[in-house]
């Protein structure tokens, strides 16, 4: 069976062929099933459904060409793969079109790509699964009831992804016909589209036979009803944010509702933060260790903070994200001074810029510092929030190299200096320390981190913000306070506030700092703004040079990729709000219903 290709992908048929499943559905003369045979066969039903599975994303690393590109083209990090011209220097340059851009073109198949295509690809599987299921052959009902469940799970993830990339979508719940009338496909709003994906995990989250955690090993891939939970947190909260929410109506009641469920389900089942050290004499705190460590299953797991760990081995940080004393072949993403001025002081748990204006000029070059924080410009790195240390390698930094340690010099001349010229150096001052695992370069043991996808810190501040917004602020303090005493902070200097926007500001603030290359910033400070709204904070990426004179160590702040004359990157554009619509995909679309598809911008 091969249906004709209408659209390249929201009406994409599905072929099923030699090759494009499982072993068990390797069949004879030619390969080929109708989909009645499928469903006719308990272990093709299983098997059809697995492809469900294979565009699920890797993240991190997994970009073209090593980079992050959410990180890279958001103000926490940039690119120093500028000096090839590949990777996040074309956002930079305000390069990409509908045509070609960095997240769909293929330019290698080894990395993450074509989200557009894959996605839509993957939730027809769904909808032909889920329409099939109810009558399909199955081992037992428990395994029916299990796996309509997870397609609910996978199919709201697809959406949400879709989402948070193009924005508002059509909501489609069944495979077309082959006779179907394309002319009436219509985009829903972003909100219903968000709402729809809240309904598909609630649908997952009722089942009885979805279970809350994996524990066997051999099922690490299977989805769970932690995994819904985390997912309505997110498409829920974001449903109340500026970008989506653009019909007038207050939706933070209802986000606020949404995730104090699943806050409390998850509580409930066992998910908690990972406050625990294990291995002290290899991570200085808990948090720097979590990154590290990777869950597994077990009733009783080290790690109850993860809800939904990558399958994909992550190995070679020191190699695409390292250092030269490391002998790296490239730094990666590195840290902006931006979100190194993110951290704030220890003792005093005082920021060390402004929250509400950090800036004193466009250019931040120009730090609004807070008084009576602590913070000392001629020793920046000095008793900083304990996260600093566990995500960025600075001037002065202890790491190992083998099996022994070795001091990092950024400065002019050091081991690890900073220069414009070379992808291998840092082009901030900085270097990216989370996920690492240092054992791994030394050839001791393990790996890096792998990518979590969702984890409890992510709910906790999910529904914190929910809670400010809707006018629970002593409620949402507290969860941020929860998060700040992980890191290391007393209870003694608590965060405060008096008024919502006080509190708002915290919020974001603590979302900057825990979510750091974890893909968070990138969505956030967008998702913050309207959607013809330029992000004009995140024109001038910012580093910190440190001058070595004899024995005199001294810091400038300066420009990364600019004179100043011009922003460091045009992704602070309101057109990188969203991603846009493969040319020949909206071109058909256009063509079939006469309305306009692609985003602003593009």
């Amino acid at each position: 069976m091969k249906k004709k290709l209408l659209y390249t992908c929201i009406a994409a048929s599905f072929a099923l062929s030699l090759g494009s499943c499982s072993d068990v559905m390797d069949v004879t003369p030619d390969g080929r099933l109708s989909l009645e045979e499928v469903f006719a066969n308990p272990d093709y039903t299983a098997a059809y459904f697995s492809q469900a599975f294979d565009n699920l994303p890797h993240k991190m690393m997994n970009y073209y060409w090593f980079d992050n590109l959410p990180s890279a083209l958001s103000d926490e990090s940039w690119s120093c793969d500028d000096v090839e011209g590949v990777g996040a220097i074309n956002a930079y340059k305000g390069q990409g079109s509908a045509r070609e851009n960095l997240f769909e073109t293929c330019y290698n198949e080894n990395f993450e790509c074509q989200y557009w295509e894959r996605y839509w690809k993957s939730i027809r599987t769904i909808n032909v699964f889920l329409q099939n299921i109810p009558t399909a052959a199955v081992n037992s009902e428990t395994d029916r009831s299990r796996m309509t469940a997870e397609a609910h799970v996978l199919r709201a993830y697809y959406y949400l992804q879709l989402i948070k990339w193009y924005g508002a979508l059509p909501i489609i719940k069944v495979p077309f016909p082959d006779d179907a009338d394309y002319s009436t496909v219509k985009k829903s709003s972003a909100v219903d589209c968000l709402k729809f994906v809240v309904e598909d995990c609630e649908t997952a989250m009722l089942c009885e036979d979805l279970p809350w955690r994996i524990v066997n090993d051999r099922e690490f891939r299977r989805l769970t009803r932690a995994m819904a939970a985390a997912i309505r947190s997110q498409a829920a909260l974001y449903a109340a944010s500026p970008l989506y929410n653009t019909g007038g109506e207050n939706l933070w009641d209802y986000a606020y509702e949404k995730n104090k469920d699943s806050y409390q389900k998850l509580k409930a089942n066992g998910y908690e933060l990972y406050t625990q050290q294990h291995h002290p004499d290899e991570y200085p705190n808990a948090y720097s260790e979590y990154f590290v460590q990777n869950a597994t299953g077990g009733a009783n797991p080290i790690d109850r903070e993860t809800i939904w760990l990558d399958i994909k081995d992550n190995w070679g940080m020191w190699w695409v994200w390292g250092l030269p004393i490391q002998s790296n072949y490239r730094a990666g993403c590195v840290p902006s001074q931006e979100l190194v001025d993110a951290y704030d002081m220890l003792e005093t748990g005082k920021p060390v810029l402004d929250l509400k204006q950090p800036y004193l000029d466009e250019t931040h070059l120009q730090p609004n510092y807070t008084e009576g924080s602590g913070y000392n410009p001629a020793r920046p790195y000095e008793g900083r929030d304990p996260r600093f240390y566990a995500t960025v390698i600075y001037n002065g930094a202890s790491i190992y190299v083998g099996n022994t340690k070795s001091v990092v010099q950024t400065y002019n001349g050091g081991n690890s200096e900073l220069r414009d010229n070379d992808r291998r150096y840092t082009r901030t001052g900085y270097y990216l320390n989370k996920y690492r695992n240092w054992q791994a370069y030394s050839g001791l043991s393990g790996q890096d981190g792998k990518w979590k996808h969702y984890r409890m810190g992510e709910v906790y501040l999910n529904l914190a913000e929910a809670a400010i917004e809707a006018g629970h602020i002593d409620e949402g303090l507290a969860l941020i306070n929860d998060i700040r005493h992980r890191a290391g902070f007393d209870p003694s200097v608590d965060v405060t506030a008096t008024t919502q926007e006080e509190a708002r500001l915290l919020l974001r603030h603590e979302r900057q700092v825990e979510f750091a290359f974890e893909e968070h910033r990138f969505f956030d400070t967008r998702r913050w703004t309207r959607n013809e709204e330029d992000l004009e904070n995140e024109k001038f990426c910012t580093g910190m040079r440190a001058k070595r004179s004899g024995l005199k160590l001294t810091y400038e702040r300066f420009i990364v990729g600019s004179d100043g004359s011009s922003p460091s990157k045009l992704s602070y554009k309101a057109k990188w709000h969203f991603l846009p619509i493969p040319i020949d995909d909206v071109s058909s679309l256009e063509d079939q219903t006469g309305d306009r598809w692609q985003n602003y911008g593009w």
